[in-house]
């Protein structure tokens, strides 16, 4: 035991007179193992505000739910836009006496069918209809009117309004 003791002392003073310096790899991987849990575990993508365009400006409301992720069709002064790609000009909306707007019409359609697509791999991912609109305060009602429309042909038919929280 004490020729044991005293082998395990040399070393120990040997590595230190040389400047050995081991790496205790295990101790690390389960510090590292315990903050990847809790980062994982802390960020979500839920409840996140959705990015909004430049020019727009929301209207204010004391409505208390929280935004859900989903699609987003942006209404500005000057564009329709969805997840940020243009769709139509919003004067060119507004003159057009038809209710349904062609290419947002088309592109959520193609959004529907991917979702569609995939549920089909795992039923979790179904289709829930669920789409966010973003319009400017200032925008006439006709041009929201127009963009329920075409959401609802497709399908999307659980639209939530953003809003700024009024304090």
């Amino acid at each position: 035991m004490n020729q044991a003791f005293s082998k395990k002392s040399i070393l120990s003073r040997k590595r230190r007179k040389n400047g050995i310096f081991t790496l205790r790899l295990t101790s690390m991987i389960d510090m590292f193992t315990i903050l990847l849990v809790f980062l994982l575990k802390n960020y979500t993508t839920e409840n996140q505000v959705p990015v909004m365009a430049n020019d727009l400006r929301l209207p204010s409301s004391t409505a208390q739910k929280i935004p859900e992720t989903a699609s987003v069709v942006g209404l500005t002064r000057q564009w329709v836009l969805l997840d940020g790609k243009k769709m139509a000009r919003v004067s060119d909306v507004l003159k057009s006496d038809n209710l349904l707007i062609k290419n947002l019409f088309l592109e959520l359609r193609a959004k529907r069918l991917i979702s569609e697509r995939l549920a089909s791999y795992d039923s979790k991912m179904k289709f829930r209809g669920e789409i966010t609109i973003q319009g400017d305060k200032d925008l006439p009602f006709q041009l929201l009117k127009k963009v329920m429309y075409t959401c609802g042909q497709v399908g999307y038919n659980n639209m939530q309004l953003a809003v700024i929280k009024k304090e």
